[in-house]
Parts: structure tokens; sequence; C-alpha cells
């Protein structure tokens, strides 16, 4: 079945409420099992390694299309149990311990003109018109991931589009994030991504330990200043979205990769000092200095929390 596996939405749940503006992060350690959670492997070029041709499905209605996406540390592949030189303003040498975010809202680009990506609806990776993009595979150090691993999006276009970029937006859609870990579908049922029922999910997880360190840099970005009762109707809005939307041109997916790159979003920070103000690392905090200079690279206004399109430079086509 092209390498599809299929398995039961169960989940065995453990969470502490966590997260926030203040910069705390409590998650309890805990397994899921379940579609994303760490017993199942992705669909059809989830573990791929190059870009994928779009492929006509028949009928003249609709084409499939797959985007291929990589993770990077300045132009080396990232990969669980290696160490990366050159980090951050100190030129820091560390060993990444996750790699995980959410993309939704995927189109493709034509001047003015845009054509949004139905999603296959995998049960896995990928729901509504949101995706989880997880690069870790359990190994080394990645103790909190799971084996699995997915680089692409997967969906279809009306046939014969043309195209020259692609816009899709980091973060999970407001009337998903807020949702119960402990009872929703894969992949929003993932533990490791999740704050508690009012920030909701970590929209990017990327860890980090510093060569002689004595903490981990964790870098969570997630929507904060949320408000709500979960008694009656749940989180109602939250001050700062967090949510940033990525924009790049010069984007074929037969042809191209888009390459995320932890080095550029961190460039700014000094890991021989990761305390400046707040957590260590980034909990998403306005105050955090850290969080100012990583949202900066992301393209997110850490005062409002709204994207700003057109600055981010975590991202790119390859």
């Amino acid at each position: 079945m092209n390498g599809k596996v299929l398995a039961p939405l169960l989940s065995a749940l453990v969470l502490v409420a966590c997260g926030g503006e203040d910069g705390t992060d409590t998650t309890a350690s805990s397994s899921s099992t379940g579609a994303a959670g760490g017993t199942t492997a992705g669909t059809g070029g989830a573990g791929g390694s190059g870009p994928a041709a779009s492929t006509s499905t028949g009928g003249g209605g609709s084409e499939a299309i797959t985007l291929t996406f990589a993770a990077e540390v300045g132009g080396q592949p990232f990969a669980c149990g290696t160490s990366f030189d050159g980090l951050g303003a100190s030129k820091s040498k560390a060993e990444l311990l996750d790699f995980r975010l959410y993309v939704h809202d995927v189109r493709l680009l034509d001047g003015k003109d845009e054509v949004p990506v139905t999603l296959e609806q995998d049960g896995v990776w990928q729901l509504e018109k949101l995706a989880l993009l997880d690069f870790e595979d359990k190994k080394g150090k990645c103790a909190n991931g799971t084996t699995e691993k997915n680089l692409t999006v997967r969906g279809t276009i009306p046939a014969g589009v043309k195209y020259d970029g692609v816009r899709f937006k980091l973060g999970v859609p407001f009337e998903l994030n807020h949702s119960d870990a402990s009872t929703a579908p894969s992949p929003l049922n993932l533990s490791g991504l999740f704050w508690n029922w009012q920030g909701g999910r970590k929209f990017l997880r990327i860890d980090a330990m510093a060569e002689g360190a004595m903490k981990a840099f964790n870098l969570h970005v997630g929507s904060t200043g949320c408000d709500g009762d979960p008694a009656s109707g749940g989180v109602t809005a939250c001050t700062s979205p967090n949510v940033a939307t990525i924009e790049l041109a010069g984007f074929d997916a037969a042809k191209n990769t888009i390459v995320v790159d932890y080095a550029a979003m961190v460039a700014a920070v000094d890991f021989a000092k990761p305390d400046g103000g707040g957590a260590s690392g980034c909990m998403g905090g306005k105050t955090d200095p850290e969080c100012a200079q990583i949202f900066d690279k992301l393209g997110i206004d850490i005062a409002t929390g709204s994207p700003k399109v057109g600055a981010q430079t975590a991202f790119k086509v390859k």
C-alpha cells in the first residue's frame, strides 16, 4: 500500500499544564500510541529524501502534488545524534534534541493568483488543512520525539495549474489549536507538542544542548496570552497568536525542496548566555530577549504576535 500504515488513533497521555507567556514549560513525559505518536509510519513519500513531481490523478479535474521539506543547520542536514558548530553569535557547538513543526493553509502562487493545496486526509500526519513535519527519529538524545519522520506535505491542486511560489503558515489554526490532546485526532495528539488547553500546541519545537551548557536551549513557539474558560466555550482569543506566514518565490514542487534552517533562526542568539531573561531559550515570552531575536528570523512581530510577511530568513527554497 505504498508504505502507508494507518493505525488506530489511540492515545495514552499524561499531560501537565505548561507553557505560556511567562516562559514556563512543565510538560510531563508521556507516550502517544497513534497515527503520529510513535508506532505508525507516515504515508507514501513521508520519509522521502527529495522532491517529488506532481502526478495527474486522471479525469482532468485535479492532480496530486507533494511538497518536500528538509531540516538543516547552517547548510548541513539535520540528524539526531549529530553536533553542529558555529551556532549563534557565540559560534557555539550544540546537539539538537528535537525538530518538529506544524504548517497549514498551504497555497501555490503565480503572480497575484493563489491556489490552495487540498491536503490528503491520511489520518497520520495531515488533518483538514494542517500538516505536521517531523524531522527527528528518536535517536541519540531526541528522546521526546517519535521514531517515524514526515518530510512532506501531500495533496491535490486543479490540473494544469501554473505557479512559481508557495505560501504557508507556521502554526496551528485557532479552531484546532486548543482541543484536548488526549482525545484529539492525529497529528494533534502528541503530548510533546502540547502546552495546555489554554496555550494549545507548540507550533515549532527545536531543542538544543550547547557544548558546556547546564540546561537545554528550548525553542517552543506557540500562541500566548490566551483567554477563556474550558467550562464555558473554551479559549476565546489569544493576544499573541504567533503564527508566521512564510512566502517563498522560485518554487517548483517537482524540482525544489523547502529548507528549514535552525542556524538561521538562532543567528543572533548567544548560546554562552542562554538566560538573558525568561526561560532558558525561548518559550514565546514578549520580554524574553532570545524570543525577540528568534521571532525576528521567523517573521513574527513579537509585540503583537502578528506575521511580518516577507521578513523571515529561516525558510528558503533549494
